[in-house]
Formats: C-alpha cells, structure tokens, sequence
C-alpha cells in the first residue's frame, strides 16, 4: 500500500470510529434521561465530538459526528431529510468549540484554573449552537410543539453543556496522557468501583424511604479521591462513571416510577457542580505539584551542576566552619571523600592551623557584612601530603533561616608551575643577557691586557725579572677568557659549528679524560644505547656540556666520593616533561637523543633546586665560579633541548640534557 492509500485509509477508519463513538454515547445518554420533547440533558455525544475534532482535525472529527447524527435522527424518525439537516448544527458546534479552543489557547490537560475557566465557559456559550437550530427543525417538521421550543432548547442546552464538560474534558485529559504504572492503573479501578457503589447506594437509600431522592453526596469521597491522585485525569473519568451509573439507576428507576424533570435536574447540577468545583481543585493540586516538581528538578540540576562542576571545587559551610556540602571536583582536587569531610572543619585536612585561624576570620567577617571576601590565594596540602595552590572566594547564602557560606575554589597548581617556570626563563634570559654583555666587554678589555703583556714579552730580555710577572698576566687573561667563553655559551652568543655528532662515539672519546678527572674516589660507569644517537651539535659543546655534567657531579659526591653513571638514551616526547628546566616553552614533538648523568652525591635542596643554573650561583664555597651547570643551560637552549632534574637528598642527583635527534634524510 502507497503512503497516499495509507493516509485515505487512516482517516476513512478514524472517521467510522467518531460515527460509532457518537452513536454508542447517544445511545447511553438517551437511557439516562429520556424526556417527553426526546431530549436529554446530559448529551455525550457533544463531547465526542468536541474531543475527537480537536485531537483528530476537522474533516475526520465533523464528518464522523454528522455520520453518527444522521444515523441517530434517521433511526429515530426515519427522515433522511432531517438526518441531513441536523447533522449540520452538530458540526458547526463541534467545529467551533475546536477552533476556540486552540484561539483562546485553552492547554488541552486543563492544568491551570484559567484553562478550566475557560473551557467552562466555552462549552456553556459554544452549546446553544446545536439546541437552538436543531430544535428549530423539529419545529419546522411539527415534531416539537411550537409553544415549547424554548424548553426543548433549555434541555438540549443542558445536555450538550455537560456532555462538552463530561466526555470532553476526558478526551481532552486523557488523550497522550494514559499510561500510568500499574499501581496507578489499580488505584483507578478501585476509584472506580468505589464511584460506582455509591451512586448504586444513593438510589438504594432513596428506595428504603430514607430520603426523598437519590442520595448522591456518597459519591463525593470517591470524586475527592480520584481529584488528589489524578488531577484533571480524575474529575473526568469519574463524573463519565457517575453519569454511566446514572443512566442504569435511572433506567430501573423509570421502569418502576414515572420520572419528573426535578429528579433529572438534581443528577445534573450534582455532575455539574462537581465536574466545575472539583477542576478548579485539581488545578490547584497540578500547579502545586508542578511547582514542586519543579523544585525538585532545579535543586537536582543545581545539585548536578555542582557535583559535577570539572574544575570547580565547592563546598558548604555553616557558621562554625563545618563542611556541610564537599562536591566530587573537591574529592578530586583534594583527594578527601565527602563522608571524610562532612561536619568536620578545614583545620588539619587542608589548611594548617594558622591558615585555618585566618580562614575563621575571614568567614567571620563575611558573616557580619553579608559581602563576599575577597579572592584570595591558598597554599593546601591534599590528602597525599602533596601542595597544591587554589584560588578561592568564599560568599554568603540564606537557608531556612540561618547564614551558610559557600567556598568555591579553582585548581591553580599548574598554572603556579607554569607562572615559576616562566619567572625563571625570564630570569634566565635576563641574566643571559647580562652576562652577554659584560662578556664582550670584558673580552674586550682581555684581549688588550693579554696583547700588550705578550707586546712587553717580546721587548724585553728572557732573563728580565718581569718576564715572569707578565707570564702570570697572560696565564690570569686566559684563565678569564675561559670565563668569558662559558659566559658566551650561556648567553648562547657563542660562535658554533654545528654538525651531526654521534653522542654514544663522544661519550666514548672523552671516557678516559672522565676518569683522570673525576680522581680514584669517583667510580665511572657508561652504558650506551644501541639506537641512533646522532645529534646536530657542535662536537666542542657536546664534550663541554659532558664534562661540566662530570665535574659538577664529582664535586657531589666529594669528599666520600660514589659513582657517577652516565647512559644513553633514544627517547620520543610529544611535550616536556614536567621536571624539564629548560626551554619552558613547549617542545616540538619527536624523537630526542638522550644524556642521563646520575651521581651518588648529597642532592640538592628544594629551595636551591631553581637557582643552580644560575650563572656565578655556587654551594661549593670560594673558588667555584658556578658557570657549569650555567653553560650547560645555554649550550642545551641554543640547541633546541632541555634539561630535566631529579634529586632526591642524600640519595643522589640526575641530570637528562635531551637534544633532538637528527635524521640523515631530512638533515636536522
């Protein structure tokens, strides 16, 4: 079947069903109150009609209701004419009460007292449309007396106004809106029977002469019941079982006693009434339960937010600094669980007691000025022991009542790190600079006191007594120019002939030159990779960036002495790592060549570890110059490596220069 047929097919059997669910509700209402004009006043056809058009269109929801009509009429007075005819009023009454519905913007589940307002008033104006024509007709076709139109109008307004309220609104209720749990489902159906034994017991009463007419305030616990656990849903569905009801009480009841129309009208106004009341009630419970679900939702997505805020540690505190709320990004910056944290202060979990004293004071004065603190910087130490650094801001919140203080913290830890280490490459180049400068000046001045000591050399006589004064000259100029060529090398303003040097053949090269230097105390080992380890390098700052490695770990390790393993390495970084030293910036991802350097000596204190590549910075006393690990710094920089740093008191220190490896096939 093509989509086309299908839709024809759908709506052809959509509309069968309006006719049939016009006829079967025109046959239960004619039960219920069958008056002398054949008129009824509860009409739930109206309803159908209302609900099936508004739900299923126009064309589907009219066209089934003029079916059901003209069917009704022709089996009534088998006039094919005024089956046509009345089928035209029901129409424009059902069409018109849709289109209202949607103009007025009338919310189809009746959630608010304005949409039950509305809806009531719509169906008492929107039912005179069909009673006044139609019984107009009647007249017309001498079915209805001409000098009682007025009350078969009366009573077909009456019915098509219920029958609009009663099964409209259930259609309107219930449509998209069935599905309950099964314990809802079960609750309805005892609603239901309860509304049914009622009505049953109100006849039974009037019966036995214990009133006069049917007792149906018995009914109003199942209404009320059925009003508080289903709202609008309810109010529908149990004034349609108390009509249902009705009609088969009324039908048994006119079997045994003429009916007057006082009777009919106490069943009406008693659905009526209830029908209106009970809405109202329903709408109030939907907007207080709305609400409160809304509350629930917001606190629950508040409560969502927080606990999984990535970066943004929260935490709730009463007046005496107690945690009363720890969210996860506490748990994992902090490393403290909220069953840890919850009820206890911040004292002895992250801040020292003077930290807390100060945190005390400053929650005091945010209590007192209901004003935030100022954000301010914390040092705390996590549940590893470990320091991390957070920017915090503490500010007030009202709860039932009483003054809580909300502290929310960003993790700064490696933006610190990342702030010292550009501190320290600042510095770094400052004092590159620095040294720079003076270097060429004092290379200057080197070269005119070395050229005229070696000038007054030649001119005077070998056996002259200066000879061996200007000799200390020139040897004290050479000394210094050396200073000056690792001054250079730091400042990387060193002249260089970079070229592809093998590491592992260096290494080699200069192994005995290690040995005689490191002295008997020092133990030399070298383990050496058997991958590439070719680097572009001068091969001169290659065995200078060595052997100041060597001499710095000598010196350690004296006057006990220890060993002093340097290894090879072929490594692939993607960044620098995190205890690189230099550069501070990010690396080019790729393959590096590797220099570990690792010694036995003392280690170096935290509080040293930031300085020691500081040029003329020395822990060895007088006559150190603390230019090695200088030179090195600078040598490492002017050839795109870095430095990482391990070291550990009194176990030992480990130097790694990494350089990048070179390739044959692209040169560097």
């Amino acid at each position: 079947m093509t989509p086309q047929l299908s839709t024809v097919a759908r709506a052809v059997l959509r509309t069968a069903v309006v006719a049939l669910a016009y006829v079967l509700t025109a046959w239960l209402s004619l039960e219920l109150a069958f008056l002398p004009d054949r008129s009824s006043t509860i009409w739930l056809p109206a309803g159908v009609a209302l609900g099936l058009t508004y739900w299923w269109g126009y064309p589907i929801g009219l066209v089934g209701a003029g079916l059901g009509v003209g069917f009704i009429v022709w089996r009534a007075w088998g006039l094919a004419d005024l089956a046509f005819l009345s089928a035209v009023p029901v129409m424009l009454q059902a069409g018109v009460g849709a289109w209202l519905i949607r103009a007025l913007n009338i919310h189809p589940r009746l959630p608010h007292w304005r949409d039950g307002v509305l809806f009531l008033a719509l169906c008492a104006l929107v039912s005179i449309i069909s009673p006044l024509l139609n019984t107009g007709l009647r007249v017309a076709y001498n079915l209805t007396p001409a000098d009682q139109w007025h009350i078969s109008v009366l009573h077909r307004w009456m019915g098509d106004f219920l029958g609009h309220l009663v099964l409209g609104g259930l259609l309107l209720t219930w449509w998209n809106n069935w599905r309950m749990r099964k314990r809802e489902y079960a609750l309805l159906a005892m609603l239901t029977l309860l509304g049914m034994a009622s009505v049953s017991l109100g006849f039974y009463i009037h019966k036995i002469g214990w009133v006069q007419g049917p007792s149906l305030t018995i009914v109003l616990p199942a209404f009320v019941a059925a009003t508080f656990i289903f709202q609008q849903r309810g109010v529908s569905w149990m004034s349609l079982v108390i009509i249902i009801m009705l009609s088969e009480e009324v039908a048994r009841w006119r079997a045994e006693s003429p009916i007057q129309l006082p009777e009919f009208l106490v069943g009406w106004f008693f659905t009526l009434f209830n029908f209106s009341v009970f809405m109202v009630v329903a709408s109030a419970l939907t907007q207080q339960r709305e609400y409160a679900q809304r509350l629930n939702h917001a606190y629950k997505q508040l409560r969502a937010i927080i606990d999984n805020a990535p970066s943004l540690a929260m935490q709730i505190l009463d007046e005496q600094g107690r945690v009363l709320s720890w969210n996860r990004a506490s748990e994992r910056i902090y490393g403290y669980s909220e069953s840890e944290m919850l009820g206890k202060t911040l004292e002895g979990s992250l801040f020292t007691p003077e930290q807390h004293r100060e945190f005390m004071e400053m929650l005091q004065q945010v209590a007192q000025t209901h004003e935030p603190a100022p954000i301010r910087e914390w040092r705390v130490r996590t549940a590893d022991g470990k320091q991390r650094y957070v920017f915090s801001s503490l500010f007030p919140i009202s709860f039932d009542h009483h003054t809580h203080f909300v502290c929310a913290d960003i993790d700064i830890t490696e933006r610190k790190l990342l702030e010292q280490r550009l501190f320290h490459a600042e510095k770094m180049e400052s004092i590159g600079q620095l040294a720079g400068g003076v270097a060429h000046d004092f290379n200057n001045l080197l070269t005119a006191i070395l050229g005229f000591a070696e000038l007054a050399q030649t001119r005077l006589p070998q056996d002259h007594p200066a000879q061996a004064d200007l000799q200390r000259i020139i040897e004290a100029s050479e000394r210094a120019a050396n200073l000056v060529r690792q001054l250079l090398g730091f400042a990387r303003k060193q002249l260089t002939q970079p070229q592809p040097t093998d590491l592992n053949r260096v290494v080699r090269d200069l192994a005995p030159l290690l040995e005689r230097t490191l002295g008997e105390t020092v133990r030399l080992e070298i383990h050496l990779t058997d991958a590439d380890a070719t680097i572009y390098i001068d091969p001169t700052q290659l065995e200078q960036v060595i052997m100041n490695l060597a001499v710095n770990a000598r010196d350690a390790m004296l006057p006990k002495g220890g060993v002093l393993t340097l290894t090879t390495l072929r490594k692939t970084f993607t960044q620098a790592p995190p205890n690189a030293v230099a550069p501070e910036e990010q690396i080019p991802p790729g393959d590096y060549v590797c220099l570990e350097a690792r010694d036995t000596g003392a280690g170096i204190p935290p509080h040293l570890r930031e300085r020691i590549f500081e040029p003329f910075f020395s822990t060895k006393g007088v006559g150190n110059t603390g230019l090695g690990l200088a030179t090195v710094y600078g040598i490492v920089r002017q050839n795109s490596g870095f430095i990482t740093l391990d070291s550990e008191e009194g176990v030992g220190t480990t130097f790694c220069v990494a350089f990048p490896a070179w390739s044959r096939t692209l040169g560097v």
